[in-house]
């Protein structure tokens, strides 16, 4: 019987370590940040893009747009969550909330989270950041915010800009 040699031995005492760590559950929180143009507009005028970024052109029109979250996490849902949006609007505000949902089939139904309604405030060539809480979810679930953008104002549009999930 042949003896393996120092190297075989080591790659067969590492393979088990590796191949562990590569099954193993994430333990640290899964944050992604999305930019705006992955908004999905279910409602109102055509978008424009520019620099990642979704943006209301019509001067009389509001856009409504969904932001989707990719659900990762076997955890318990979304810590945390923020939109940042662009608000050019001298009087109407940029609103934006997070949603998880999921399909109950016993009652042919949806059912849901609606978080609360965040808002930004006045106008600016500044972005804000409107901090939109945390969700719980299960496997079932998905998550999404869900947004209402006001027309342009003097040529200057309103844009989500990007949008933030920490699982």
């Amino acid at each position: 019987m042949k003896t393996p040699s120092l190297r075989q031995s080591v790659i067969l005492l590492a393979f088990p370590l590796v191949t562990a760590v590569g099954v193993s559950p994430a333990y640290a929180a899964d944050a992604k940040v999305y930019p705006g143009s992955m908004a999905v507009k279910y409602s109102g005028p055509t978008p424009t893009y520019s620099w990642g970024m979704i943006n209301n052109p019509s001067s009389s029109s509001w856009m409504y747009v969904d932001l989707p979250v990719i659900n990762d996490d076997t955890g318990s849902g979304i810590d945390l969550s923020w939109v940042q949006v662009l608000d050019r609007h001298y009087s109407s505000d940029v609103r934006c909330s997070i949603i998880t949902v999921y399909w109950n089939n016993s009652a042919d139904a949806i059912y849901g989270y609606f978080g609360p309604n965040r808002y930004s405030t006045g106008s600016s060539n500044n972005s804000q950041t409107l901090y939109t809480g945390s969700a719980t979810h299960g496997s079932s679930r998905h998550e999404y915010f869900s947004c209402a953008v006001p027309p342009s104002y003097a040529g200057q549009t309103s844009s989500i800009v990007s949008y933030y999930v920490s699982e």
